[in-house]
């Protein structure tokens, strides 16, 4: 797999101008969401600097719909862009991942990547879902997700801007960096697991223990620091892809309106309590053992207050226990049947 360029520090922003100039680019597509003009002014103004024409690409929602790729495509072919730059949490850097690769041939068929392909440079405004390090993407397609896959996907270019995290919601800081922990601890004991990704994943780990309070309380260190942990997680998962924490999430998102990471994160502990057997993972926490990692973890949400849904009605455990990601269920280092999931979600929605 191709190599990235990583960029990070409080000025790191002003890279951008260097990459600009060795791609040779003439016309930009800046993929952002609808804040990008008041958070990022800086950015704005460096890119604005240069006098190149900047189209903006802001039609895609939080869950980005594949007719959202075929506009930003459309009006990428339309505007002859060859650069694009995405700013945003995971969903704006999907998209710009996707249009950057042309996913779609005559036949708007979304599984069909072209060979063709423009430079992207990723700058995360969060520090969680690694987004801008893996050769993934997540599209709907009928109120349906689609995992794409493909190693052109990887942006060529990422930007950690700390002061991006600034304005971060609380809930959202600790949901975005749960997701990067749980990504870390997954890819860990992922069936595809290596050392390569395992020392992603250590480093990971130990960088968001070390500056988990200091990024809660919003400081530069600890904003800056969380950011590169979120990428080693995210480099972790790009080799092995997530597990059965993660597979068993996207349900309890959709059901009952919890973030990303904090469905994840209810997830982990339950199904790391029911494998057991990564003490290694264990001593990475700090924590001697299995049952002490996760006794350390379950006490963790507590404190963040990252709490299971109330009032779940027990007969929704089928349809979640049905609703499970065979792919990323299949990396999990022990098999998991329905009856075992439906045991675990019944733990977790605490019913």
């Amino acid at each position: 797999m191709k190599q990235q360029i990583v960029y990070d520090g409080y000025d790191s922003y002003l890279r951008i101008i260097d990459v600009i100039e060795a791609v040779g680019a003439k016309n930009i597509m800046l993929v952002c969401g609808s804040s990008f003009d008041l958070l990022q002014t800086p950015i704005k103004e460096t890119i604005d600097s240069t006098g190149i024409d900047v189209t903006y690409f802001r039609g895609f929602s939080a869950n980005p719909d594949y007719l959202s790729v075929v506009d930003g495509v459309k009006l990428f072919e339309d505007k002859k862009n060859d650069f694009i730059i995405s700013v945003g949490g995971g969903s704006a850097i999907d998209v710009a991942k996707c249009i950057a690769l042309h996913t779609l041939d005559s036949n708007k068929n979304l599984e069909t990547l072209e060979q063709t392909k423009c430079p992207h440079l990723a700058m995360p405004t969060t520090a969680g879902s690694g987004s801008e390090a893996t050769h993934f993407a997540a599209i709907y397609k009928g109120g349906e997700k689609h995992s794409i896959a493909d190693e052109k996907l990887l942006p060529d270019y990422v930007v950690l801007q700390p002061d991006l995290l600034k304005s971060l919601p609380a809930y959202q800081k600790k949901c975005t960096m749960l997701d990067a922990l749980c990504q870390a601890i997954e890819s860990w004991w992922s069936r595809k697991s290596t050392p390569e990704s395992i020392e992603y994943s250590r480093e990971a780990i130990k960088l968001i223990l070390d500056n988990m309070y200091s990024y809660l309380k919003n400081e530069d260190e600890g904003n800056q620091n969380m950011l590169i942990a979120a990428n080693l997680a995210g480099k972790a998962i790009n080799i092995t892809t997530t597990t059965a924490p993660h597979a068993m999430c996207y349900k309890l998102t959709s059901s009952y309106g919890l973030a990303h990471g904090h469905a994840a994160a209810l997830c982990l502990p339950k199904v790391w309590r029911h494998m057991g057997g990564f003490d290694d993972i264990a001593k990475a926490l700090g924590k001697q053992n299995d049952e002490e990692a996760i006794m350390f973890f379950e006490e963790l949400l507590l404190k963040l207050e990252i709490l299971p849904p109330e009032n779940v009605d027990a007969d929704h455990l089928d349809s979640l226990a049905d609703s499970v990601n065979i792919q990323r269920l299949n990396n999990n280092p022990k098999r998991l049947n329905k009856d075992v999931i439906k045991g675990l979600y019944r733990e977790i929605l605490e019913v």
